[in-house]
């Protein structure tokens, strides 16, 4: 047996031994006339044990199960109030009334254990001032305490108060008055507060919580009876209803939240059996979990960090969001993934871990697909900075060749007259390092992106390009809307290297189409020309064919160039806007 079941089975045990205090105190009673009564007081006991027990195997750690033990220890303390005797009497409606303050703070409480909202605490602190500060004083100054309870059967003929330091029936009486406006006070802003989480909370948050604000609503209705009404039979039965409410509302949430964990296990596991690629995963969890907003990241080792089903980094953490974040483990200890997910899932530890060893392997044939487009990110990536490094080489170096070269000419014009001889020497330099000049511009230039495309976007860019070309070239469905960077450029260079490839094969006369196709899942292109036509070698080896094809796939898309029936060339593609 494990130290939890364990910790459990010694809870069960002292209800038990409690529970049959309570029952032998109420049936030797003079005040007790019924078997009903030494019933309901004895379950009132054993219950919140009972539910502790079952709490402290769920929650372990939280301060829930220590909250039932001590309502049912208060309950217990209560009930000796049916001993006919002065040395119990006073102590029991004394001490046994710090049982109201503990029920609020399990509400207020459950099922995170916490108490997070400031007007939480405060009603809860409230709560057991009201007792040292306005109850002692009325059992003070009482020589009959009055307000008697449900556990308390005696009416005219109690035993003394031995706690009597002055009797003042007049002070007594106001402190009485007052202790009840704040405990009326008191439970219906636990309701308040418990409605106003209800209809916020998650539809997970809900099924555990409903109950509990039932038992609430319960818990108000009696006090407020017992306050404007008194202590007629009636009253007491109400308040015997309401002290066992709280314990039952708790276990009724219980068997929601677990049949909420095997409806959602057997969720997920129906979605499994479609092997679910990264983002149908998602949507499978999210669905069996029903947390629509749930996300997963994945572990890289390689890389140290998460990423998403895209590749691109995360950072896994609530990071103040109000999100929770479970991880999954593979079996050689190391994460799998991280799943962020709704709060209210915490309460839920058994799913979770179960979730968690049941998606693993999924997770597991997903990370890998992750990587890969990490991978094809990372490279995207070092591209960018490829390209802005080539932007500063052109202008620390191409163009301080570029001024050499005009100065060499102005040279050449001074000297061209008196020494022609010489004039033809520098100019004959001049032409070599023009070539060098083009040749280097060539190298450095390749793949870098004009201002025109980042300033005002693909449509603008490649409209420009359109009027630049040496062939007539037409630009049909430009985007208005703008796509991540590199999209954008991945298409405008294709687009490039497709118009060069006309210029170069097509022919005399011939022309060609821009065509832009886009949507919420892919933006598409074409470039057609009704020239010549690319011939078969240039087809299957041209470089900048090639090209075409690796800026696509490098971005997750595909791309085709085919020899249209009705002549010229057809270059199409095709890139994801989420890989």
């Amino acid at each position: 047996m494990s130290d939890r079941r364990r910790t459990s089975a010694a809870i069960i045990a002292a209800g038990l031994l409690l529970s049959a205090g309570g029952i032998a105190a109420t049936a030797t009673s003079p005040y007790v006339h019924s078997a009903i009564y030494v019933m309901v007081v004895g379950l009132s006991i054993l219950l919140p044990f009972a539910v502790a027990a079952e709490l402290h195997v769920r929650y372990p750690g939280r301060v829930l199960a220590g909250l039932l033990v001590a309502v049912g220890c208060a309950y217990f303390v209560r009930s000796l109030a049916a001993i006919d005797s002065p040395i119990t009497y006073a102590p029991a409606r004394a001490i046994g009334q710090f049982g109201e303050p503990l029920l609020v703070w399990l509400m207020l409480a459950f099922p995170s254990g916490t108490l997070p909202r400031p007007w939480s605490r405060a009603i809860v602190v409230a709560g057991f001032l009201s007792i040292v500060l306005l109850w002692f004083p009325v059992i003070a100054t009482s020589s009959s305490i009055p307000l008697s309870g449900a556990f308390s059967p005696c009416t005219s003929s109690c035993p003394a108060n031995r706690w009597l330091v002055s009797s003042a029936p007049s002070t007594g009486e106001a402190f009485a008055t007052v202790f009840r406006v704040c405990a009326a006070a008191i439970v219906l802003a636990t309701a308040g507060i418990l409605a106003n989480r209800l209809w916020r909370a998650s539809r997970v948050m809900r099924r555990v919580l409903a109950p509990v604000l039932v038992a609430s609503i319960v818990r108000t209705v009696a006090v407020a009876a017992f306050v404007i009404v008194g202590s007629t039979a009636t009253v007491r039965g109400l308040l015997v209803v309401a002290y066992l409410a709280v314990p039952l509302a708790i276990v009724v949430g219980l068997v929601r939240g677990r049949a909420y964990d095997a409806a959602a296990l057997e969720r997920l596991v129906r979605g499994l059996r479609a092997r679910p690629g990264p983002e149908q995963l998602r949507e499978v969890m999210a669905q069996a979990l029903e947390d629509r907003t749930l996300e997963i990241a994945y572990w890289l080792p390689e890389a140290g960090a998460y990423a998403g089903s895209d590749g691109l980094p995360v950072a896994v953490g609530d990071g103040g969001s109000g999100r929770s974040v479970t991880t999954v483990m593979g079996g050689d200890g190391e994460p799998v993934a991280a799943l962020s997910h709704d709060p209210a899932l915490l309460d839920h530890p058994q799913l979770l871990e179960a979730v968690s060893s049941t998606a693993a392997i999924a997770l597991e044939t997903n990370r890998l697909e992750t990587a890969v487009a990490a991978a094809r990110a990372g490279t995207i990536t070092a591209v960018d900075a490829e390209r802005r490094r080539i932007e500063r080489d052109l202008h620390d170096g191409t163009q301080q060749r570029l001024i050499a070269l005009r100065m060499k000419l102005s040279v050449a014009e001074r000297i061209l007259g008196p020494d022609a001889g010489r004039a033809q020497s520098v100019l004959d330099e001049l032409g070599g390092d023009i070539d060098s000049a083009l040749r280097e511009v060539r190298t450095v230039s390749h793949g870098i992106a004009p201002a025109l495309l980042a300033e005002r976007g693909l449509g603008d860019a490649l409209a420009d390009a359109a009027r630049r070309a040496p062939i007539p070239v037409r630009v049909v469905g430009a985007p208005t809307r703008r796509y991540p960077q590199p999209i954008e450029s991945a298409v405008y260079f294709c687009c490039l290297e497709a118009l060069q490839n006309v210029a170069k094969h097509a022919g005399a006369g011939a022309s060609a189409d821009i065509a832009l196709r886009c949507d919420d899942v892919a933006l598409a292109f074409a470039v057609r020309d009704d020239g010549a036509g690319i011939d078969a070698g240039a087809l299957r080896d041209g470089a900048g064919l090639s090209n075409i094809r690796s800026r696509v796939e490098e971005l997750g898309g595909s791309a085709t160039i085919e020899r249209r029936p009705e002549g010229g060339t057809e270059v199409r593609g095709s890139i994801p806007l989420a890989a």
